[in-house]
């Protein structure tokens, strides 16, 4: 039996839309075999169905009419649904690298990406998950696309605020303008350069500065349960950045130091049942179990 993991994911980071990731070292299992039935064990009743999204992404690595072997699959999934974690991206990256090792075929990782992104069209997930750290990415209009390594200071701390309440990426992407202000355009345009430097640097007043988003973290916001009163405490506790993960509904805390326990407490008594995380940034992305041990894929 083949065993992998795959690292949860934030994506956007403020004005980095669509195109910054980052990974943190929470993580989906997957331990599978092939086998003469389909058979899903420890997932919820609602995933475990053939359309589940591992085994969509796992049939779509063979060609048409070309055989595909049943498999026995054993989930241990840590990261949340629908909170803007990349729980998708990790499920579509996993099933993936699932089609090609069964295949026996040898890691791509450039190809595995460029699969993960035509069957999920997530990017600034899929990236983080398959090679970890910081990356970037973008698409030319021929729908060529493009990954790059970015650099993260050590300084920086990163702290997941998970409400009670999942938010769907259908819902987060319907909340949006069609079109904006051309200088909404070039104000996330400009903040987004000046994120990549902030966290390559560990300027924390430079962050504070560049983080500011104006496409969808002021419509997202609205489908988060008191968001504006965590990110006053958590801000006002650590001097940090608070942005909305992905389409939400987890948020994202960038300090230098710890969120007090004062400040924890006030956010554990508010509705919808807070969790705070501590996210250690993962660095290998995608990874098999071999001898015992935990090794890099690509």
């Amino acid at each position: 039996m083949y065993k992998i993991r795959v690292p949860a994911s934030t994506s956007n980071l403020g004005p980095g839309f669509d195109c910054l990731g980052l990974a943190f070292r929470i993580y989906n299992t997957f331990a599978f075999e092939t086998s003469d039935q389909y058979c899903l064990e420890n997932t919820e009743p609602r995933f475990s169905t053939p359309d589940n999204l591992f085994l969509q992404a796992y049939r779509s690595t063979f060609a048409p009419g070309e055989e595909i072997p049943a498999l026995h699959v054993v989930f241990e999934t840590d990261i949340p649904v629908s909170r803007g974690l990349g729980s998708s991206a990790a499920m579509t990256v996993a099933g993936i690298a699932a089609g090609h090792i069964i295949r026996k075929d040898k890691p791509d990782g450039a190809a595995w990406l460029k699969e993960a992104v035509a069957f999920e069209h997530h990017p600034d997930n899929a990236a983080p998950a398959l090679f970890g750290g910081l990356t970037a990415c973008i698409t030319d209009p021929d729908g060529t696309l493009h990954m790059h390594a970015l650099q993260l200071a050590e300084n920086l701390r990163f702290t997941l605020l998970i409400p009670d309440a999942e938010v769907s990426t259908e819902k987060a992407r319907s909340i949006l303008p069609d079109t904006y202000p051309r200088g909404t355009a070039v104000h996330n345009a400009s903040h987004a350069v000046y994120l990549t430097e902030a966290l390559r640097t560990g300027d924390m007043d430079l962050l504070k500065t560049a983080a500011v988003d104006l496409l969808h973290e002021p419509y997202r916001k609205t489908l988060i349960p008191d968001f504006d009163t965590v990110k006053k405490t958590v801000t006002e506790d650590t001097d940090g950045v608070f942005l909305i993960s992905g389409s939400g509904s987890t948020c994202l805390l960038i300090s230098e130091r710890p969120l007090s326990a004062a400040a924890s407490e006030a956010i554990h008594l508010l509705p919808d049942h807070w969790q705070i995380r501590t996210a250690e940034v993962c660095t290998e992305g995608i990874e098999i179990m071999e001898d015992s041990l935990w090794h890099r894929i690509i």
